[in-house]
């Protein structure tokens, strides 16, 4: 939302459009913080505009916008001009959730187990290596994407890495406690099946283990 929109939270958007990219998890998101503050997903007007959010929001289409990367799109329209005030889905009902993880079939899993863990080891030293030098990783960042603007991506930088390294003991650490709340979470809201074993879903077994600390423990 623009900063000076008078929204500083769900309640707020009663009445008022919300742009959303046509994912059902979005709309759940909106549901579950609109519910957490006394409202309901029938009391704002939904609007699917793919991902033209932050313009649907800045040209005054939508008084908010789901789906947006609040380590990127709003430190453009912050850069831009326009100040935005963001509502974190976490702080309003939504249990915390593991968002970019690496996937992989059980044949893999069975018959690869040290491509696996090489790739594994590949990643979370990259981001612990941009985690520990910032400029470094953007250098090697702009070097295959030549035509990002630094000034931004070092902003959103700065955002995730406190996301990345605070509270875990290496990069890619991941709890059964987390899967398990936003699993009952996604079940209430019908975005997966009621008899989907969620920690069958999941295991962090192959992760290499962190400096003096275990490697994560795998699911059951």
């Amino acid at each position: 939302m623009k900063a000076d929109a008078g929204i500083a939270r769900p309640a707020d958007l009663v009445g008022k459009t919300v742009a959303y990219p046509g994912i059902p998890s979005q709309e759940a998101f909106l549901a579950t913080m609109l519910e957490t503050d006394g409202a309901q997903l029938e009391d704002v007007d939904l609007v699917n505009v793919s991902f033209e959010l932050i313009p649907s929001v800045l040209s005054g289409r939508a008084a908010g916008a789901m789906g947006a990367y609040w380590t990127h799109e709003t430190i453009l329209a912050e850069r831009e001009g326009t100040p935005v005030e963001v509502l974190r889905v976490e702080d309003w009902g939504v249990p915390d959730y593991y968002e970019l993880i690496l996937t992989a079939n059980e044949a893999t899993l069975d018959e690869r187990p040290e491509t696996v863990r090489a790739l594994l080891r590949a990643v979370q030293r990259g981001y612990g290596d941009a985690a520990a030098d910032p400029d470094a990783a953007l250098d090697a960042l702009a070097a295959a994407y030549p035509d990002l603007v630094r000034e931004v991506e070092a902003e959103g930088l700065a955002l995730l890495i406190p996301e990345w390294t605070d509270g875990v003991p290496a990069y890619g650490t991941q709890t059964a406690a987390r899967w398990d709340a936003f699993g009952d979470w996604m079940k209430g809201r019908g975005l997966i099946p009621e008899d989907l074993d969620v920690g069958a879903a999941w295991d962090g077994g192959l992760l290499p283990a962190a400096a003096g600390t275990p490697a994560a423990a795998a699911s059951p």
